[in-house]
């Protein structure tokens, strides 16, 4: 299996080779990550890919390590803990 650096150095390989493959990555990224990879993206998964210019440049942050409320929820399976004893 490909790392994620792996496949970002042959998007980026292809993208520059291919200009027809480069604007399909811009405009439709799933088709394109399916043609390359033969993944398929699911639909509550955002891909989105930017092109930097020379005015433009675009920064990745890591996601942040807190949990959101949603997440916490999933987690406990949906289930608030309970306190004290049954009645």
């Amino acid at each position: 299996m490909d790392t994620r650096e792996t496949m970002l150095e042959k998007l980026v390989a292809k993208s520059e080779d291919d200009t027809d493959f480069r604007t399909q990555l811009l405009a439709d990224p799933r088709s394109a990550l399916k043609e390359i990879f033969d993944i398929d993206v699911p639909d509550d998964f955002t891909v989105e890919v930017h092109e930097d210019d020379a005015r433009t440049a675009h920064l990745v942050l890591p996601a942040s390590s807190e949990l959101t409320e949603v997440q916490l929820e999933q987690a406990t399976g949906g289930v608030m803990p309970m306190c004290g004893s049954w009645v």
